[in-house]
């Protein structure tokens, strides 16, 4: 499988920042998979950190 390098490459496999998988579903670094994990945590912290990422990735809509 080859994994994606560049940032401007749409639909290519990349590894998650967080856990190493390679994922096609991948925001701000981290795979789908990571992103319930964090959600579903009791200790948020990590989550909302990845949420302002994200806002800061994309904005506010």
């Amino acid at each position: 499988m080859t994994v994606a390098v560049e940032d401007t490459v749409m639909a290519e496999p990349r590894p998650c920042t967080r856990c190493s998988r390679v994922s096609l579903l991948w925001v701000v670094g981290r795979c789908a998979d990571c992103v319930a994990e964090m959600g579903l945590q009791d200790d948020r912290a990590e989550y909302e950190a990845w949420k302002a990422d994200v806002q800061a990735e994309y904005g506010r809509k």
